[in-house]
């Protein structure tokens, strides 16, 4: 029989490099910044008035059908929480 021989590889390994310590690292300064003094700008708008449209059920599309119980389901809890 023959003779086995084993032979050990070595292992490669990393270089071991010195570790450094890190250094904490500044914030910057905090900077308030000024406020602008500035003359008060007013808008007026005009306010147009909403006529309330009413449809039948067969006249809504889906995403109305889909929104018309949430909106029932709103005023139900509005008048529930008001009464409490």
């Amino acid at each position: 029989m023959p003779t086995v021989t084993s032979t050990t590889r070595k292992r490669r390994t990393r270089k071991v490099s010195a570790t450094t310590v890190k250094q904490p690292r500044k914030s910057a300064s905090k900077v308030t910044p000024t406020p602008v003094q500035s003359e008060p700008v007013v808008v007026k708008k005009e306010v147009e008035s909403v006529e309330k449209v009413r449809r039948n059920l067969n006249q809504l599309d889906g995403f109305e059908l889909a929104l018309l119980p949430l909106i029932y389901l709103e005023g139900f809890a509005k008048l529930v929480l008001k009464t409490v």
